[in-house]
């Protein structure tokens, strides 16, 4: 499934970007290690599964998801440089970091020191106040979802696979329906409720 994935990756995007290595894959997406042809720069690329890219509903929840993501700006939140949709390949491309996961982290080292953990909590706490100040709400904060940026030496919050306006008409999903990851749900968002809002990922 990799090499079919890849290969179509690369047969969409190869003439502007290289596609090096899969580094990672969820129960939405795969996400490829890439260089940048035109900018000379590195970067990940997110790519939605044919078999999802064909539900138009879940292709528009990634692209809404990409465009929500988009418009926040902050040191502390993965940013995304584009989205595009070509030769039925839906994608994003964002910033590639080098890092692990706390999740990864957590594993190697399931005690982290006190300075750490409040270097990580204080920086997961200021990227989601920035986003639900934009009216994003991420819905998913989990250690899967929480980058460690070895090189600027920096916790980033990425993944707003499953984010959506607080307000407004923009929501894909409906009542009694869970959206995120069930051990890490506020009670709230467990029974389904659709008016989630930041407190939500607090809780997470």
């Amino acid at each position: 499934m990799s090499d079919y994935l890849q290969d179509r990756l690369v047969a969409a995007v190869g003439d502007h970007y290289l596609i090096e290595e899969e580094i990672g894959r969820g129960g939405m997406a795969a996400v490829y290690r890439a260089l940048d042809l035109r900018l000379n720069r590195h970067v990940a690329i997110k790519l939605l599964p044919p078999d999802l890219a064909f539900n138009a509903e879940v292709k528009t929840r990634f692209l809404r998801e990409a465009q929500m993501a988009a418009q926040l700006n902050h040191p502390n939140i993965v940013p995304i440089y584009s989205v595009d949709e070509r030769d039925g390949v839906v994608y994003f491309v964002m910033a590639l970091v080098e890092g692990i996961t706390l999740a990864q982290q957590l594993y190697e080292t399931p005690r982290m020191s006190f300075g750490e953990v409040r270097r990580v909590i204080g920086d997961v706490a200021d990227a989601l106040d920035y986003a639900h100040r934009k009216g994003v709400v991420h819905r998913d904060i989990k250690p899967d979802n929480i980058m460690l940026d070895r090189t600027a030496g920096r916790t980033m919050v990425t993944d707003f696979g499953i984010a959506r306006a607080a307000a407004g008409d923009a929501r894909l999903t409906v009542t009694g329906v869970a959206v995120g990851t069930p051990a890490y749900m506020s009670p709230e968002q467990a029974l389904g409720e659709r008016d989630v809002d930041g407190r939500s990922d607090l809780y997470s």
